[in-house]
């Protein structure tokens, strides 16, 4: 007996230091006067939070039981995920305000868009926005939410009463649900009844691509900005509804470091913020230290971390009127993991998790009103700067490209910045900009700060180090031509109606019963979907590989590079049908179509010329797997999947040196360290495009396709300053110091910055782009020398001033300068295409996504089909 009753107080003893915060929920109950009618989470679970990784359904499920228990409480789904998840918000505040809350929203959105308004801080309701679990594999915030819901809905303490009487809390359980379900998934089916804190066991080594990301393997804290998926659109919809004063973004960074609340370096804070946004911060992070502190927790703050892109979760709120507060907790990326401060349990991360969102909620309550006075005073002082600056508004445009110029307007729109119509024709640059087709952004405007933020080509900064990119100009991403309007210009004269979204109509097909064949301009960026409904259609178009003059029914009309013939003769079906594939083809996208009278044109190549050459359809396999970066990847299958609408294969790279690789015509290498590409696959890769193949290397693999497939020798270029001799120093106190040594290795990088290339718009890679310039993304100082062979350097960065925005060093400006950024090199029967720089970059880069889908589309006119190398002797 007594043996038995000391087993298992041993077995209690392990359980406890297997899950030394299993009572977690108990201590909460002992510090605050909790209504016992709210159900607890472990009531709905079954078990303590922390004991396992609660899954999103799991995660939703308890806040809809909250919410029928508690008149505090109200859920609202605001959207779903790319599979299918439920995004929901939980708003929690008195009962009294849940009768009110449309009146106290619209109040508070008074405030801050008419800073003029009467009215005093004292009177207004306080909006605190918590953030959880954006990146799927940081799970401490997201497992926080349910506790800190609970505490908000169950406690009656004067204190909670008060809180909840001036303060709508909005909480977002789970930003990143894909991701967080994968992840949850992964650390279940591999946790035993007996936690194992070992790094190196399997439950902390999560597969590729992990959990981090969502479904397209995007990472969502990067698209604040850029709204690219589903997840961001509906959080920002929400964001402007409520535009809250305070928003917490709670994550996890490596398990041996402690835990660390904002304000980040103060120096990398971005100089459109006002220094008022990091005092307030900077109060609010006395009572952080204080909790954590009393539980024991260390931390950091000022350090490693900034506040410069405004496309974060933690800046967004900046540029708002509010403070937006980066928490970052050590990961225990499990149950349970050793780390060089002890061992780190599931539910102590938790819990610090949970506190800081109570010293959050705590600190605003007792700033409530200087919190409403800096939304209120950061929205005026947007207008005396506004009126101070020289630049009054930009303009923007792109006639021949309706589609990307609706694009850029809608993205505008979906941060409430306001989008005027181009009231009249304008000339700026040397370039016009037509009424119809062009739109202007007025700076005097509530959202100017972050309008100039998207439009500045900033080159100076104080600091040269960024956690993140350090340039995010939006016209140069989408490629967009675009001008500054100075005061000089009178720009009430330009401004038309308010724009409004266009919903894309389908237009009918111009032809006649006896036209020869339809055509369409390769220029608006929805023509690769339209080409690629075609070629999934069976149909059998063909590209025009230099300009034509064809006679249409609208008479006769320009057809630049690039544009998509389908001569009737060659469809293998009648013409009703042929035009009945295409009408449908065409639905939704509104690029027109024209039909042709006639095969022989006034200029350019017949029809039936060599110079129009067929399209096929192609099989594109993405290589994959664990030595590829996920984040390259994932903009290139959304670009191809999501985007365009063609099937990609993902292709494990552990299976290229035994897959059948003639089924593909093209293989996507994006960077990575490739080392799963043995020498069988590098011999099996390169017979297979001596065959026909294609393969399209993006970035870190335009330097292993060089070597290891089109085995060029490596030229030694401009050295680069990590290459360069290292300086002499003939006394101590010219030595480089210590403290220095950030800087110095910033000075290497290019970390997010965008270079100006020259392109090549007569080569099959170069169609759309007839101004022969576009703008790249560069994210690393990697150059490609120039290459001997004729024709096969596509994009060229200038020689001179190639740098548009954003950091990088004299010396790496030097080394970029007169180098290659594209190249198309002929293997065999066929070709290597390289492009250095990211070509879909977050998803939102779509200046140079038409290139990269000229690579998928034109490979066959590139690499010879039709043309000169076809003419025989007579």
């Amino acid at each position: 007996m007594r043996a038995t009753i000391l087993l298992l107080v041993i077995a209690m003893g392990t359980a406890a230091a297997q899950a030394p915060e299993a009572s977690l929920e108990v201590r909460i109950g002992q510090e605050a006067r909790l209504d016992a009618a709210v159900p607890t989470p472990r009531s709905v679970f079954g078990w303590p939070v922390g004991t396992w990784h609660l899954r999103h359904d799991q995660l939703v499920r308890y806040f809809e039981v909250l919410a029928e228990a508690s008149d505090r409480v109200s859920l609202v789904r605001i959207g779903e995920t790319h599979e299918g998840r439920p995004l929901v918000l939980a708003i929690i505040t008195s009962p009294g305000n849940h009768r009110d809350l449309e009146k106290i929203r619209q109040r508070h959105l008074a405030w801050a868009d008419r800073p003029e308004g009467k009215g005093a801080p004292g009177e207004e309701t306080l909006v605190a926005w918590l953030g959880y679990g954006v990146h799927g594999d940081e799970p401490s915030a997201s497992n926080a939410a349910p506790l800190v819901a609970w505490r908000l809905a169950a406690d009656r303490s004067p204190e909670a009463e008060a809180l909840l009487e001036r303060t709508v809390v909005i909480l977002d359980p789970c930003l990143n649900p894909d991701g967080f379900a994968r992840f949850a998934q992964w650390a279940n089916g591999n946790r035993g009844q007996v936690l194992v804190g070992d790094p190196e066991h399997r439950e902390h080594r999560q597969p590729w691509p992990g959990g981090r990301t969502n479904h397209y393997w995007f990472d969502l804290n990067r698209d604040w900005l850029l709204a690219a998926h589903p997840e961001s659109r509906a959080r920002l919809e929400w964001f402007h509804r409520w535009r809250p004063n305070l928003l917490t973004d709670h994550h996890e960074m490596g398990t041996d470091a402690t835990f660390f609340f904002q304000p980040g370096v103060p120096s990398r804070t971005n100089p459109l913020t006002p220094s008022r946004n990091q005092e307030l911060t900077r109060e609010l992070a006395n009572d952080h230290a204080k909790v954590l502190d009393r539980r024991g927790t260390l931390y950091f703050s000022e350090e490693r971390f900034d506040d410069f892109y405004y496309g974060k979760g933690s800046t967004y709120p900046d540029v708002h009127g509010g403070v937006g507060i980066l928490f970052e907790q050590a990961s225990s990326r499990g149950h349970l993991q050793e780390s060089v401060n002890g061992e780190l349990s599931f539910p102590r991360t938790i819990e610090n998790q949970y506190l800081v969102s109570f010293s959050s909620l705590t600190g605003a309550h007792a700033r409530r009103e200087a919190l409403i006075a800096w939304q209120r005073e950061f929205y005026r002082s947007a207008r005396f700067e506004a009126a101070a600056d020289p630049v009054k508004g930009w303009v923007f445009g792109d006639m021949e490209d309706p589609s990307r110029t609706e694009e850029m307007r809608a993205l505008l729109a979906r941060h409430r910045i306001e989008v005027r119509a181009l009231a009249r024709n304008f000339e700026s640059g040397g370039r016009s900009y037509t009424k119809g087709a062009a739109y202007v952004v007025p700076a005097a405007q509530p959202q100017y700060r972050l309008a100039r933020s998207l439009f500045e080509r900033r080159l100076e900064f104080t600091d040269p180090t960024f956690y993140d990119v350090s340039a995010w100009t939006l016209p140069l991403a989408f490629d967009m031509p675009f001008a500054e309007i100075d005061a000089a210009t009178k720009i009430e004269t330009l401004l038309g109606e308010v724009a409004s979204a266009r919903t894309p109509t389908t237009r009918r097909i111009t032809r006649a019963d006896d036209d020869v064949a339809l055509a369409f301009d390769w220029r608006d960026s929805e023509a690769p979907r339209l080409l690629a409904r075609i070629l999934a259609a069976g149909l059998a178009p063909r590209v025009a590989t230099a300009p034509l003059l064809a006679e249409t029914g609208d008479g006769l009309r320009r057809f630049a590079a690039g544009a998509i013939v389908l001569p009737y003769g060659v469809q293998g079906r009648d013409r009703a049908a042929a035009d009945a594939a295409v009408g449908r083809a065409q639905e939704g996208l509104g690029i027109e179509i024209h039909g042709i009278r006639t095969g022989l044109t006034p200029e350019g190549p017949d029809l039936g010329s060599g110079g129009l050459v067929p399209v096929d359809a192609p099989a594109v396999a993405l290589v994959v797997g664990a030595s590829v970066s996920a984040y390259d990847a994932g903009e290139i299958w959304h670009l191809l999947d999501a985007r365009i609408g063609l099937p990609v294969t993902h292709l494990d790279a552990a299976r290229v040196a035994s897959a059948r690789l003639g089924r593909y015509s093209h293989i996507v290498l994006v960077g990575g360290s490739h080392a799963d590409l043995g020498a069988t696959a590098r011999e099996r890769l390169a017979a297979w495009v001596r065959d026909g193949g294609v393969l399209v290397a993006t970035e870190g693999a335009c330097a292993w396709a060089g070597r290891e497939i089109l085995k060029l020798e490596e030229k030694k270029g401009k050295s680069s300053p990590a290459e360069s001799a290292p300086p002499e120093h003939p006394d101590f106190e010219s030595r480089p110091a210590w403290s220095d040594r950030g800087a110095r290795r910033a000075e290497r990088l290019v970390a997010g910055t965008i270079y100006r290339g020259l392109i090549d718009a007569s080569h099959p890679l170069g169609f759309g782009y007839e101004d022969g310039e576009l703008f790249l993304f560069k994210t690393s100082s990697a150059v490609m020398p120039r290459d001997a062979q004729d024709y096969a350097d596509v994009v060229v960065y200038p020689k001179e001033s190639p740098r548009m925005a954003g950091y990088a060093s004299a010396a790496n400006d030097a080394r970029i300068a007169g180098t290659a950024a594209v190249n198309l090199r002929r293997l065999g029967r066929g070709a290597v295409v390289r492009i250095l720089d990211d070509p879909a970059f977050r998803g939102y880069w779509l200046g140079t996504t038409r290139m990269f889908m000229n690579a998928i589309f034109f490979s066959g006119a590139a690499t010879g089909g039709g043309g000169d190398d076809e003419v025989e002797g007579h």
